[in-house]
């Protein structure tokens, strides 16, 4: 067999390696690859000449006095040498058994007895020596028995018993001790996205080629009356005002009165209607007139306290008066007549008006923005920009009640257009893997909302900036693996780990030393991907 041993320089390039493993002809080559040596820098340069190798039919040895060169070799399935030690690594196993050497020291030569006869049987095949992993070799071991002649059946119960012995430990062994360790590290990508996301309340599904997702539109609609004091001051005329009921005893057909009809109270105090309005016939039951009626706001004809009234049982209408309509067509009031003042009163300012409309403004804010927190879900995800509040109606009353205060009513509503933060990040990494084009799952990631929303609430759409920082891994379906590896030879556990795609390194560890294949219970196997 040819053997040939190789010098690599610290310089060499992997390729110019490979092309001299090539160019010899040789069947055995070492490699000699010195300290601080480029080509030691990757794993990938290993595997380069280990395929070489391989293809050609050429076995390859490293030698190297740089611990990580060997321990890479171990890695890759190359066999490697440190030659001042002049030991090989035992390739996919971290146990080598050591065996002491047997003396060579001759015995006493000890004779029977005049009562007893004892004979030395010695094995005449002496153990093949086998060589280790590595290159090492096994002693001759030479087994010898003695036993006593006398009684003579002691001799094959003491074989039968340690024949037993020795089947029942290594049936035990070979049962439970196999074990096998694989520890795979998947090669790393690095990926980010600095842009804009799009988010739609109308959109079905993610959409990782756009960057689109879908998205929720929330409303809440409330309004606020508050009262406050009025710190101004003035002289007021001020009517009397109230409710009177008119009722049609007349006929079924209907009566229309204008605005400013008077009715006229038993006291002889006039009230005018505000607006006009028109009374419903009579209903006829039984040949009976059952009058109809109808209420309408009426203020008093003057201003001042006086014009102030209780109920009224019946108003008189003057306009009718000379008529049969005079005592058909009349009022009541079930309530009072009030608010007639002539003199001072509190009167709300103008920076009364718009501080009273801003505290109520505040309050009900808050108020909206209670209730939406509510309404939405907590799996939502409500950035900044992507919550509009609007303020529908704004009303101020004049009029003060009797402790000098005014009302202000303020009616809004708030719109929150949010979206699942999960389906943001699914639409990241899909649009990674589409990318990177692997087959990678997630090992971390880091997202941050780096500006507000440009929303449009009146479609429900909206789009806004975001810095995506993520690291993913090649996907390794470990409990896949296993199934595959177990009952496996070691040079075809070798082969199929390494032919895992996106495959960084590995380390593969049977135990005990004599084990060359995968145990079939899986039980027996660890399998750990980093």
């Amino acid at each position: 067999m040819a053997i040939i041993r190789i010098h690599v320089d610290k310089n060499d390039e992997p390729v110019s390696v490979a092309e001299k493993i090539i160019n010899v002809e040789a069947e055995e080559i070492f490699l000699n690859i010195p300290k601080f040596s480029k080509f030691a820098e990757f794993a990938d340069n290993f595997h380069l000449i280990k395929r070489e190798a391989d293809a050609l039919g050429k076995k390859l040895i490293i030698e190297s006095v740089d611990d990580k060169v060997i321990e890479m070799s171990s890695v890759i399935g190359i066999d490697a040498v440190n030659p001042v030690f002049a030991r090989y690594k035992r390739q996919f196993s971290d146990i080598v058994a050591q065996r002491p050497a047997l003396s060579k020291k001759p015995k006493p030569d000890r004779r029977a007895s005049s009562d007893q006869e004892e004979t030395e049987s010695e094995d005449p095949k002496p153990s093949s020596r086998r060589p280790e992993r590595g290159g090492r070799t096994w002693p001759k071991f030479n087994f010898k028995f003695k036993f006593k002649l006398k009684p003579s059946f002691k001799l094959p119960l003491i074989i039968l018993g340690g024949t037993a012995f020795l089947a029942s430990t290594v049936s035990a062994a070979m049962v439970i001790l196999p074990r096998a360790d694989i520890e795979i590290t998947a090669k790393k990508s690095n990926w980010e996205y600095v842009d804009s996301v799009a988010v739609d309340k109308d959109s079905p599904s993610i959409n990782s080629a756009n960057m689109k997702i879908p998205g929720q539109l929330f409303v809440q609609k409330k309004n606020l009356s508050l009262s406050f004091p009025a710190n101004g001051k003035k002289n007021v005329e001020a009517k009397a005002t109230g409710v009177i009921s008119v009722f049609n005893a007349f006929s079924s057909d209907t009566q229309p009165l204008v605005a400013k009809t008077r009715f006229e109270a038993p006291d002889g105090k006039i009230y005018r209607l505000i607006q006009g309005i028109t009374v419903p016939g009579a209903k006829i039951v039984d040949g009976k007139i059952v009058p109809s009626s109808i209420d309408a706001k009426a203020v008093a004809d003057k201003a001042g306290v006086d014009y102030n009234i209780g109920p009224v049982e019946k108003f008189t209408i003057p306009g009718f008066r000379g008529s049969p309509k005079f005592t058909t067509f009349y009022g009541q009031s079930s309530g009072s007549m009030g608010g007639g003042f002539i003199g001072e009163r509190a009167y709300p300012l103008d920076s009364d008006i718009k501080n009273a409309k801003e505290e109520t403004k505040k309050k009900l804010e808050d108020s909206l923005a209670a209730a939406l927190q509510f309404q939405i879900p907590k799996e939502f995800k409500t950035i900044a920009g992507a919550t509009k509040i609007e303020f529908t109606k704004e009303e101020a009353s004049l009029e003060v009640d009797a402790s000098g205060n005014f009302t202000v009513l303020i009616e809004g509503e708030v719109k929150a257009l949010v979206f699942v933060e999960s389906n943001l990040k699914d639409a990241l990494f899909e649009k990674a893997k589409t990318e990177l084009g692997q087959d990678l799952e997630a090992h971390s990631s880091e997202l941050e909302y780096t500006g507000k929303a440009r929303a449009n609430f009146q479609i429900g759409r909206m789009t806004f900036p975001v810095s995506f920082k993520s690291v993913l891994a090649a996907k390794v379906d470990a409990d896949f693996l296993k199934q595959e590896v177990m009952g496996k030879q070691e040079s075809e556990l070798k082969s199929l780990i390494f032919s895992l795609p996106g495959l960084e390194s590995a380390r593969v560890s049977l135990w005990p030393f004599w084990v060359k294949k995968v145990p079939k219970n899986a039980d027996r196997i660890k399998i750990t991907v980093k």
